[in-house]
């Protein structure tokens, strides 16, 4: 019954990490999206190809770094939540314990 004690803004807190934390699969498949598009240019660049493909390959890269810079923001985020919420249940529970 450790929910019953915690003041509610903890456990808000706690609830909207959890929130953050279950897209992470969907963070995930995003940076697995950028080593691909890059890779893409690569190839395209040493097979000698029109430089219009390269440049439609840069563009996927660009987008694909946008998305990583944007995942990873969130992923700090959630870190945040967390620690913020672990750190609050300790203070409840050493309040509780100490008196």
């Amino acid at each position: 019954m450790l929910v019953l004690t915690l003041r509610p803004c903890t456990y808000g807190i706690a609830v909207d990490a959890l929130g953050m934390l279950s897209t992470i699969a969907t963070g995930s498949a995003i940076d697995v999206y950028g080593p691909i598009s890059d890779n893409a240019g690569g190839i395209v660049e040493m097979a000698g190809m029109s430089h219009r493909i390269r440049e439609r390959t840069d563009a996927l890269d660009a987008a694909s770094n946008t998305t990583a810079t944007i995942g990873n923001g969130f992923a700090m985020g959630s870190v945040a939540l967390v620690s913020l919420a672990l750190l609050g249940v300790f203070c409840e529970l050493c309040r509780d314990f100490y008196s």
